[in-house]
This record gives structure tokens, sequence and C-alpha cells, in this order.
């Protein structure tokens, strides 16, 4: 039987999607539950990661006020 190496985003967009389980993801592949299971929980370590890598942007007040006076004037200029 000739098997065919499924690669970590070929795993990833069943996870993004969210509509099936590990063993429907499995069956859908033609891989392990075992192997979907590990992929799982690569990618939920790796999405918990780049939480922490990449904080919220923050802006200030002041820029908030600035950016909400150029949108407004904006509109009363347009048609």
């Amino acid at each position: 039987m000739n098997k065919v190496k499924k690669s970590f985003d070929d795993y990833i967009v069943y996870f993004n999607e969210g509509k099936f389980n590990d063993a429907q993801i499995s069956k859908e592949m033609g891989v392990s539950r075992a192997n979907v299971f590990k992929m799982r929980r690569r990618w939920e370590s790796k999405e918990s990661n780049n939480l922490e890598e990449h904080p919220k942007v923050t802006i200030s007040e002041e820029t908030l006020n600035t950016l909400n006076t150029v949108l407004i004037r904006a509109s009363e200029h347009s048609p």
C-alpha cells in the first residue's frame, strides 16, 4: 500500500475549520487517530506560543482621537 506523507499544513486546514473531531479527520486523511492527536497538540502549542510572542498592540488615546477626527472629516467630504 502506498502511503502519502501528510504535511503539517494539511492538518492545520482541518484544525482551523473546527468542523471535525480527531477520529473524523483521521478517516478523511487516511492517517491514525494517534497521529492526528499528536499534530493537534503541536498545532495548539504553536497557537499558544503565537499569542505570547505577539501581544496586543495598543494605541494612545490621543492617537485614537486623531484617527476618529480624520475619519469623521473624510466621511463629511465623501459624496
